[in-house]
C-alpha cells in the first residue's frame, strides 16, 4: 500500500466530492459512489467531507 500525505487525502477527497456534485445527475450510481468514498477519506481524518474541502480550499 502507498502510503500518502494527509493533504493528499484532502485533495482525493475534494476531487470525489466535485465529481459527485458534478455527476450527480449525469452519472448517480458514480456519483453515489464517490461521496461514499469521500465521507470514508473524510472520516479518517475525523472531518466530514465539507470540512475537509474548506480545510483544503484554505491552504
Amino acid at each position: 500500500m502507498i502510503h500518502q500525505h494527509a493533504q493528499d487525502d484532502l485533495v482525493i477527497l475534494a476531487a470525489l466530492a466535485r465529481y459527485s456534485h458534478d455527476f450527480r445527475s449525469a452519472e448517480p450510481g458514480n456519483a453515489q459512489r464517490a461521496w461514499w468514498m469521500a465521507q470514508k477519506i473524510a472520516d479518517q481524518h475525523g472531518l466530514d467531507p465539507s470540512e475537509a474541502v474548506l480545510q483544503l480550499e484554505s491552504r
